[in-house]
């Protein structure tokens, strides 16, 4: 069954992951700002994704406990936390 919902927030997770690539990672490597903090942790990628999931779990625990966002709501917690799910994945194919 389709759910409207669902493919509108796929659609802003690409337009946000589309905006951000531009300014994050290197023409002709999407995933190239992934790597580049990977090399500087001296560790894998993998872990730079749990990490930074990790992060935003922890803020959208603060915020779903009441706390008032002063900058990203819990809205935009969610998108960035399905943006590195997503890129995780595809960076693993």
């Amino acid at each position: 069954m389709h759910n409207p919902k669902f493919t509108a927030h796929l659609e802003r997770m690409a337009a946000v992951h589309d905006a951000k690539n531009n300014d994050y990672a290197e023409a002709g490597d999407p995933l190239s700002n992934f790597r580049f903090a990977a090399s500087v942790a001296a560790t894998d990628m993998d872990t730079v994704f749990r990490v930074l999931i990790g992060v935003k779990i922890a803020r959208l625990n603060e915020l779903l406990k009441g706390k008032t966002p002063k900058h990203e709501s819990v809205d935009d917690s969610l998108l960035d936390l399905s943006v590195y799910a997503a890129l995780w994945a595809s960076s693993r194919q």
